[in-house]
């Protein structure tokens, strides 16, 4: 069986995601980076953070495969839910500031949306993953700390699990990657649904 990774198969990645390169790039993956220009969906009243990711996820994937006539364009968004309020990038410091208030000694969930377009075969599928991370008390030093370092920026929720902020969490459910920011057992269960293998069975 031909797989995705034994063939060297290019991936055109819908996104400017250092993390989500080096995710795919770890699988064997050669990567086309080609970031979706479309901003941010609103959310919609009613949708629940599942679909607002997959749908998010979705229109950045169409929106690149309209410049691709061929190959595989994956998409993905990720977000950070706190008490039902979606935690985006901030756009200051002040922002990241509050939103590191608002997750202290608090469970929170991250959802990260995935579709997958193949053009050669002109099928497509989406799914999305949750993963619920507990971020322990911090104290203000450490908060006015952590922004020095100026991780937060681009970043959902104002913090990177990866980084400096793994001092701060203390306990995680479900799939760590998915919190870096791109869920690989959720893309693999993806690819097998849309039958492209990534491994030889």
């Amino acid at each position: 069986m031909t797989t995705l990774t034994g063939n060297g198969r290019c991936i055109v990645l819908a996104s400017a995601s250092p993390r989500r390169r080096e995710l795919l790039s770890g699988l064997g993956f050669r990567l086309s980076i080609d970031p979706s220009a479309i901003p941010e969906p609103e959310r919609k009243p009613g949708e629940s953070a599942a679909s607002y990711a997959v749908r998010a996820a979705r229109i950045k994937a169409r929106e690149v495969a309209e410049r691709h006539p061929k190959g595989l364009i994956v998409g993905a968004d990720t977000i950070v839910v706190a008490r039902d309020r979606i935690l985006g990038k901030p756009v200051s410091t002040e922002e990241a500031r509050q939103m590191l208030e608002s997750l202290s000694g608090r469970w929170h969930e991250v959802y990260t949306g995935v579709c997958i377009i193949d053009k050669s075969a002109g099928r497509s599928g989406s799914a999305c993953s949750c993963s619920r991370v507990h971020m322990r008390r911090l104290a203000r030093p450490e908060i006015e700390w952590y922004l020095s370092t100026g991780e937060h920026r681009d970043k959902a929720g104002a913090y990177g699990i990866q980084g400096y902020a793994s001092l701060f969490i203390d306990r995680i459910e479900g799939c760590y990657f998915n919190i870096v920011g791109f869920p690989i057992y959720t893309f693999a269960q993806l690819c097998r649904r849309l039958k492209l293998p990534l491994c030889k069975s």
